[in-house]
């Protein structure tokens, strides 16, 4: 009998077979893969790093009537703050965001994206709209909803995945090497 890699029956085709988690697997590695090459693509054509472009466009999406600070890009990003500090102070040396320090509290930051941003943005989205298109091109409204319901929570569970993951590895690596050694 083949070892199944979940054991959650909801996952699992009449109750043991788990060749459709593994494929599903692999279709959101594929596909992860393929979007973050197409942030890569539309960063490129604005001149900056995918990450760079990330940040870029998580700061326009969350700016509005309140000010976004780091940790609002990093918690939607799902980023550490120090990884978007970095990559901020990147845009800022090209003059795509700025940094406004809080007269309250003078760690805090307020982030905007400046008008040549808002402009280049503009301009991209005549190459973004298609790729997109392409991207989603054969998913119905319905699914659409399903699929962000869905991605939101597995998002949340993945962070979770990986915690645990850390925990094992920190466990069990080195009696792991040593198995290998022996």
């Amino acid at each position: 009998m083949k070892t199944v890699t979940t054991t959650r029956p909801e996952l699992l085709d009449n109750g043991v077979d788990d060749q459709r988690f593994r494929a599903l697997i692999y279709d959101l590695l594929a596909f992860s893969s393929r979007l973050e090459e197409v942030r890569n693509g539309l960063g490129a054509l604005l001149g900056v790093t995918g990450p760079q472009y990330s940040t870029l466009i998580a700061i326009r999406l969350l700016s509005g009537e309140r000010a976004i600070g780091i940790t609002d890009v990093a918690d939607f990003l799902h980023v550490s703050g120090a990884f978007v500090t970095s990559e901020v102070n990147k845009l800022v040396k090209l003059a795509l965001v700025e940094k406004v320090r809080d007269q309250q509290d003078r760690r805090r930051v307020s982030l905007s994206v400046t008008a040549e941003a808002e402009a280049r943005l503009d301009e991209l989205s005549t190459f973004q709209r298609p790729v997109n298109d392409r991207l989603f091109a054969n998913i119905t409204r319905e699914e659409f909803l399903v699929l962000s319901k869905v991605l939101k929570q597995l998002v949340s569970q993945g962070d979770e995945a990986e915690l645990y993951m850390e925990y094992l590895l920190k466990k069990h690596q080195p009696r792991l090497a040593d198995d290998e050694a022996g």
